[in-house]
């Protein structure tokens, strides 16, 4: 893009810029503004300290119309994080920044970005970064300084080695009390101990920010010490592990738990059905956590095997999971996915007689979307899937009122029934004690 060289050029003598980071909005959220944007405050650490200027612009909750008056004109560098059901919104943004600021350098990160870097490119953007974007941003970043324009447009992100080494999060550049999301119904913030995920789940984008890439962890005595910050500059005891994973591998948890019980914390996490042992719900319980999520996605064997979701989980792990985490005394949220290839009457009827037989407290059921990246979007036909949605509008797993987007088509069915199964799932589930988690005070 012309406008990329140009600015390079204008640039050239300059060794700090001003660079402005924006996270766009998703209208079709009951709230899309529950939390900071985590990866923005990362990359904005990093840039920060490699001595340029930086400001987060967080459009969450807000009408496109307003844009223009919340993002600056004439900064050095705009980075925009795309993601699929928003993407066209993030374009018409970068488009409008181009006009506005034609001198001006255009990235794009973020999951969209990395699983589609070419089409991202050619919306508009004057370079791609595919996958963790902390040392290629700035690399980035120095280059342009320095007036060099070698071409490379789209540009792949090394994974972070050692996660301390990460400057924290730059919580600063944002209005923390303006976050909705609670743990216990208290503000929270959230927080990153590991990266990766090391299982190969054929629907999950997670992997799309580090792909093949090893699950890596921060050490506790450089988790604690963000804790401890953020708890003596916002006064907040209570927090949202964001891992993939956080409860995986017990030796860590023990040693997390040792450094976790003295802050007297407060806290929620995700963990997968096969590793909750009763002793790791013990230790979680023992650290401060009340609150759990599992994705459960199914209950059929058939649909979790190998050649299917490829989940690493069995029906009879989900209840004995379930079981640990209750016993333990932590809630507990399961979050379920109707509609994928294979699915059928039975295969639902199985998966409700799992999850019936076991406790829980709170539930989620999406239906199955195909996101860039993943072997069920860039490989449909392997798994019989005859029609995927490539507009990504309609990529909403829980919108507003619990609408959600049907994406796909298999010769065993079409939208309209893995609408009916989502339907009944619900209808089946709720009620009992049993709540759906959208509707949840104290957890959001």
């Amino acid at each position: 893009m012309a406008g990329a060289k140009k600015t390079s050029r204008s640039v050239a003598s300059v060794e700090s810029l001003r660079v402005c980071l924006i996270h766009t909005p998703c209208a079709d959220l009951d709230d899309d503004h529950l939390e900071a944007p985590l990866g923005l405050l990362y990359l904005a650490s990093s840039a920060r300290q490699a001595g340029h200027e930086v400001v987060v612009v967080d459009l969450t909750g807000t009408k496109a119309e307003t844009f223009s008056q919340r993002v600056p004109t004439g900064w050095d560098v705009y980075g925009l994080s795309t993601y699929s059901v928003n993407f066209g919104l993030t374009a018409a943004l970068a488009a409008q920044i181009k006009l506005s600021s034609p001198r001006s350098v255009i990235v794009a990160g973020g999951p969209h970005a990395s699983a589609l870097p070419d089409d991202v490119l050619r919306a508009g953007f004057d370079h791609v970064i595919s996958g963790e974007g902390e040392s290629a941003f700035v690399e980035l970043l120095r280059r342009i300084a320095s007036g060099v324009n070698d071409n490379a447009r789209i540009i792949t992100g090394q994974p972070v080695a050692h996660l301390d080494d990460l400057p924290p999060p730059a919580y600063e550049l944002v209005d923390v009390e303006s976050y909705t999301r609670v743990v216990e119904g208290k503000r929270c913030l959230s927080v990153l101990t590991s990266r990766g995920c090391p299982f190969k789940c054929t629907f999950c984008n997670s992997t799309i920010m580090g792909a093949g890439q090893p699950l890596r962890f921060r050490s506790a005595g450089n988790v604690v010490a963000e804790l401890q910050d953020l708890r003596r500059i916002y006064g907040i005891s209570h927090f949202r592990f964001q891992d993939d994973i956080f409860a995986f591998n017990i030796r860590r948890i023990r040693e997390l738990t040792r450094h976790l019980k003295p802050l007297q914390i407060t806290y929620r996490c995700f963990s997968r059905v096969n590793t909750c042992s009763a002793e790791m719900a013990r230790l979680l319980k023992d650290g401060g956590c009340v609150h759990v999520s599992f994705g459960v996605e199914s209950g059929s064997p058939k649909i979790l095997a190998q050649n299917a979701m490829n989940k690493g989980q069995t029906p009879e792990q989900i209840v004995w999971a379930l079981e640990n985490a209750h016993e333990a005394g932590l809630r507990t949220r399961i979050f379920l996915i109707v509609g994928f290839p294979g699915e059928t009457d039975q295969t639902i009827e199985e998966t409700l007689k799992v999850v019936k037989s076991a406790p829980w407290d709170e539930f989620s059921v999406y239906p199955l979307i195909a996101y860039p990246g993943t072997p069920i979007h860039d490989e449909p036909g392997k798994f019989g899937i005859t029609h995927v949605d490539r507009t990504y509008s309609k990529y909403l797993q829980v919108g507003r009122g619990r609408t959600a987007g049907f994406t796909i088509r298999t010769a065993g069915f079409d939208e309209d029934k893995v609408c009916r199964w989502r339907d009944y799932v619900i209808q089946e589930l709720q009620g009992n004690g049993r709540q759906w988690a959208g509707e949840s005070k104290k957890f959001r």
